[in-house]
């Protein structure tokens, strides 16, 4: 299938949907330097989201906290950001809170060097005995999403890690550094926290400061936590002293909680707010705003998917979870549901991830479902099964389709509405899905990456704790394997695509696209990993 307004699976650039005037032209990503006196000079800006957060913690968060978290806090390194395109580049690693590092000739070990400049908000340097806290704090406190993303960089204890001295820290690899070693040091999950003010400020039996987190945080970033009130806003200040390269130009981001996605849309096109990140039918509407513009591109390996656990009726018979995926009408879902602004995909492999190609197996051909779901040990009395969802989210739009298409082959899927927070309980914390429509915006653009946390046994984001000892065995084996040695690589991600695609495990519904709408008069904008915007390179447009 083909529509105009379909972006290239194959776009290396961040793209404006809607050019109506020139100061909606972003033309290449060039921050103008700010002097002292322009730091935090700027007006408010809004950003909007569709519900409150239940915490702030950075190593167990949600996209509303993820973006937060790389305001608030710095990591050790970052990565540069594409004057051409404002897309951040994971080749290109550059120092942030690390002013430099060396990685042993064994490939065993890697020291970093802390910017002796470096300072929490209230003060206080950033030492290393900081950033060795924050990633204990993950891997003894096991903080979710934070724990598996810091294993996946390859280190799994605390033994690992020894202060050397205030500003130094030492990082042994057993098996040599691995593909996301250096790299993940950006990421999110090992944002540096402050040791001294959760000590200062938890509660009894508080040891990870889970608690205090919630609502307090202490760090190092361009922005500080402001005024919060609970169900509402959160509001970030400008630091002024903030001692890194991006200082932020605006004086506060107010994280204004909007559940509806039309009344976010209307506030971005009326210009009381400036950022936000809304469904495919509102972004089709502000594409032609004059206030407005849409950013659209296809995500790394963000491959949305329907799965489910396979020793659960009726998916415990191979032809019921065949005859799902011959039934999904994936033309129909990237058209109504997605409005142009996801990609086709015909695999679990991204489209512009190595290894892509399109299988056959998924192409919907209704009477090849229904031929097997009569062929199956339930023919004509086939089990109901439920799909808890967020209620007014994209995967919802994708689950009415979808049960519908179902319906026509005798099978009866019950949509489970649930707020954003009570669906984080049963996925995250319980990983009690039987069912799951989900895309989970990987950090890295590597298939094997999205199967260790879709599908390895201990992973936070298998919601649905499948097992598979192969699968386990591989996906640790990748994340050894150096960058550049795809043939190695390659065939233990066949390995894995042999047993998600020839057991029948998953439908992949289309790729997710990265898309924001963001007022005609901000320019500057950029795209970190798992969808983040720093506001601290934002300007306003000339």
């Amino acid at each position: 299938m083909q529509r105009s307004d379909f972006l290239s699976p194959l776009a290396a650039m961040l793209m404006v949907s809607a050019l109506s005037g020139p100061a909606l032209a972003q033309t290449a990503f060039a921050p103008a330097p700010l002097t002292p006196e322009d730091v935090g000079s700027g007006p408010r800006l809004i950003y909007l989201h569709n519900e409150y957060p239940a915490t702030l913690d950075p190593q167990n968060t949600s996209a509303f906290v993820g973006q937060l978290a790389m305001e608030m806090f710095d990591t050790l390194v970052t990565y540069e950001i594409d004057p051409a395109t404002g897309i951040a580049d994971q080749t290109k690693i550059v120092p942030r809170l690390a002013e430099s590092w060396e990685i042993s000739d064994d490939n065993k070990t890697l020291t970093f060097h802390l910017n002796p400049t470096a300072k929490f908000w209230d003060g206080s340097a950033v030492t290393a005995e900081d950033v060795y806290w924050s990633i204990e704090r993950a891997l003894v406190g096991r903080m979710g999403w934070g724990t598996t993303q810091i294993e996946t960089g390859g280190i799994f204890a605390v033994d690992q890690m020894e202060i050397v001295d205030p500003q130094t820290l030492k990082i042994t690899y057993p098996d040599g550094l691995g593909r996301y070693s250096l790299r993940n040091f950006a990421s999110m999950s090992l944002t540096v926290m402050s040791k001294a003010a959760c000590e200062a400020g938890r509660g009894e039996g508080d040891e990870w400061c889970v608690d205090w987190i919630k609502t307090h945080a202490m760090g190092s970033g361009p922005y500080m936590l402001g005024d919060q009130q609970s169900g509402e806003y959160i509001i970030a200040v400008a630091n002024k002293d903030y001692w890194g390269d991006a200082k932020p130009y605006y004086s506060e981001v107010m994280f204004r909680v909007v559940p509806d996605a039309q009344t976010r849309m209307l506030l971005l096109e009326s210009g009381e707010a400036q950022i936000g990140f809304l469904t495919p039918n509102e972004y089709s509407v502000l594409q032609n705003s004059p206030n407005a513009k849409v950013f659209s591109v296809p995500s790394q390996q963000d491959v949305a998917v329907l799965r489910w656990k396979p020793d659960t009726a009726p998916f415990d018979d191979p032809k019921i979870r065949e005859a799902v995926i011959r039934a999904i009408p994936y033309d129909r879902l990237v058209a109504e549901v997605c409005r142009g602004f996801c990609t086709p995909v015909q695999n679990l492999v991204g489209v512009n991830t190595p290894g892509y190609a399109a299988n056959p197996l998924f192409t919907t051909d209704i009477e090849a479902a229904k031929a097997l779901v009569a062929e199956s040990g339930y023919a004509g009395n086939v089990p109901g099964f439920e799909v808890p969802v967020v209620n007014g989210s994209t995967n919802m739009a994708a689950g009415i389709i979808i049960q519908d298409a179902l319906r026509e082959i005798g099978l009866d899927m019950q949509i489970k509405p649930l707020t954003q927070n009570a669906f984080d309980d049963i996925a995250w914390g319980k990983r009690d899905l039987k069912v799951s429509i989900h895309s989970m915006g990987p950090w890295w653009n590597d298939f094997m990456y999205w199967a260790y946390w879709m599908y390895r046994s201990d992973s936070a984001t298998n919601h649905i704790q499948y097992s598979n000892p192969t699968l386990d065995k591989d996906v640790l084996a990748a994340l050894l394997v150096p960058q550049d040695d795809e043939a190695d690589y390659m065939v233990l991600q066949n390995e894995v695509l042999g047993i998600l695609n020839g057991e029948y495990l998953a439908a992949p519904l289309f790729q997710v696209n990265w898309n924001v709408a963001v007022s005609s008069q901000i320019c500057d904008v950029n795209k970190f990993p798992w969808g983040t915007i720093a506001f601290s390179w934002l300007r306003p447009c000339a």
